[in-house]
């Protein structure tokens, strides 16, 4: 995890070299005593949460926080049901107001479906040629326009209708100079193009990716990239022609997949990209090697040619190989019901099914009843071990003595890397452990769909193992 830490700080770097410091204020008396945290996404390939600052909310309702930044980028902050966003510059002071607080309700918390609705910070006392008045009016008119041409562009594929919605948005905002703006509106047409273009994907490709500017940190750009680019490695390989393609990522050889792009006629810097985004997706395809994948990533490492991209590669590789079947399980220690620390160490020598929970989850709580009879059934060779993710550890004790569950239940509230460990945001999550400490189910079936039969045939294999040593 230091690993990862580190290769997190790189990719801020990259926001914060040559920055200058941005500052924004605010007062929303329903937010008091809340914490608040902004944060952009790193790229095109990881779409990570890289944040940018947290301030707490005061007695009065007024916040202050101030961050470096050196290029126009798009903040966001999760607030409950809504998603805040803004377009900052860099040296720039916002005022800004945030929307109403409306907390989610369990279900919405607990769901990996739910997503919070757009809104747009409010700009109190902004001059109007600030950039987000600019991105804001573009949008606006932008999603009008596509409304309005529903039938022509998502039915009848109409390249026509398409040509004069683009036409008549450069005319009204060609003048705006600002190169983020131009950017944003660039490839908010490269997705339009992309509707009525979706069997002939290469047009679109070669006008707006292939030989232009990569650009790593703009949201618009990171998101028609991943519109055309997802699984296109696969894709591609699939082809017959282009079959050396599973044998370049099979033994690893990260130069020849760039090589085979940049002859498509892709500049360096986005052949180099676009190969770091298709071994990322081909991980967990099946159709290619595993140990190619990871091997490939670590020769791109060093002979990526675009610094910006390395730490990028650095990260895709730690990300794959954590959690993967056959490492070590990340350590974790936590107190239990006792207020007694417990660690995964004391359950050397014996399986462990580690279990994310939450209270108020209604999924949740129909495993936990499940567990039941399993933990009764298999205690004599599997540990069970459940970790709360409730904000408040009391509600989930209660709920604990009430339902009468006898294995540990551990307090995880406010453990945030620990949860981001075990890609556990979402419950319930669960982990089978071996006696030594590495992780065999990763993650494991719950024990509601399918886990006994499984973990009886991994029990069995290990026990084998261990009396022919």
């Amino acid at each position: 995890m230091v690993h990862s830490k580190l290769i997190i700080l790189l990719l801020m770097l990259s926001f914060q070299l040559s920055g200058q410091k941005t500052v924004l204020t605010g007062k929303a008396t329903d937010y008091t005593a809340k914490e608040i945290t902004f944060y952009t996404l790193s790229d095109p390939v990881l779409r990570e949460k890289l944040e940018l600052a947290t301030t707490s909310v005061g007695s009065d309702g007024s916040f202050s926080l101030s961050f470096t930044v050196a290029r126009t980028i798009e903040i966001c902050a999760d607030l409950e049901k809504y998603c805040g966003t803004m377009v900052i510059e860099p040296g720039k002071s916002y005022e800004i107001t945030l929307p109403p607080y409306s907390l989610r309700n369990s279900v919405e918390a607990h769901s990996p479906y739910f997503k919070p609705a757009p809104y747009w910070l409010g700009l109190p006392g902004r001059d109007t040629i600030d950039v987000n008045y600019a991105v804001r009016s573009f949008i606006t008119e932008f999603n009008s326009e596509t409304v309005k041409n529903t039938n022509a562009i998502y039915q009848k594929k109409s390249k026509a209708a398409v040509a004069e919605i683009i036409e008549r948005l450069k005319k009204k905002y060609g003048s705006v100079e600002n190169s983020y703006f131009k950017t944003l509106v660039n490839y908010y047409f490269a997705e339009l193009e992309y509707t009525v273009n979706e069997r002939t994907p290469g047009l679109i490709i070669q006008k707006y990716f292939a030989i232009n500017r990569v650009e790593l940190h703009h949201p618009v750009y990171q998101r028609a990239f991943e519109m055309l680019f997802t699984d296109y490695l696969r894709k591609q390989a699939m082809e017959i022609q282009n079959r050396k393609l599973t044998t370049s990522v099979n033994h690893g050889n990260y130069l020849e997949l760039v090589d085979f792009f940049e002859k498509k006629g892709f500049k360096k810097e986005f052949a180099e990209l676009v190969v770091l985004k298709g071994l990322n997706d081909g991980y967990y395809t099946g159709s290619f090697s595993k140990e190619g994948v990871l091997k490939a990533l670590e020769m791109a490492q060093t002979a990526t040619t675009s610094e910006s991209l390395r730490p990028i590669a650095q990260q895709i590789r730690t990300k794959l190989s954590h959690l993967a079947t056959g490492g070590k399980a990340p350590a974790l220690k936590l107190a239990n019901l006792k207020n007694e620390t417990v660690s995964l160490d004391q359950f050397k020598g014996k399986f462990v099914l580690l279990s994310f929970i939450n209270s108020k989850s209604s999924d949740c709580k129909a495993e936990l009843d499940s567990m039941v009879t399993l933990e009764k059934k298999l205690r004599q060779v599997l540990v069970m071990v459940s970790v709360s993710t409730d904000d408040n550890f009391d509600n989930a004790v209660q709920f604990w003595k009430t339902k009468g569950y006898t294995w540990p239940l551990l307090n995880g509230a406010k453990q945030k890397q620990l949860i981001s460990s075990y890609n556990a945001s979402v419950t319930p999550a669960f982990y089978l452990i071996d006696p030594n400490g590495m992780l065999k189910l990763s993650p494991s079936p719950s024990p509601s769909r399918g886990f006994e039969p499984l973990f009886l045939k991994l029990f069995r294999d290990f026990s084998f193992k261990q009396q022919r040593n």
